[in-house]
C-alpha cells in the first residue's frame, strides 16, 4: 500500500469524486486538496505556480495512486 493511499485512506471518497470530475476540491474541499499539496511537494513533485495546472497534476497522481 502506497504512503498517500495509508495517509488519506479517511478521504477515499472525496479523492474518487475529484478524479471523477463530480468535484472541484479547490472549492469543495479546499483543506483536503492543500494536504494533498503539501504532501506531493515533499514526495518532489514540481509544481508550475498555475492553479489549472497543478491542480490537473494532483488529479492524475491520485489517480495513478489510488488506481480508481
Amino acid at each position: 500500500m502506497s504512503k498517500v493511499i495509508r495517509k488519506f485512506a479517511d478521504h477515499t471518497d472525496s479523492i474518487r469524486a475529484a478524479v471523477d470530475g463530480e468535484i472541484d476540491l479547490r472549492e469543495g474541499n479546499y483543506k483536503l486538496y492543500n494536504k494533498l499539496y503539501r504532501f506531493y511537494a515533499k514526495e518532489g513533485v514540481t509544481f508550475t505556480g498555475d492553479s489549472l495546472t497543478d491542480y490537473n497534476m494532483i488529479i492524475n497522481y491520485l489517480y495513478e495512486d489510488f488506481k480508481l
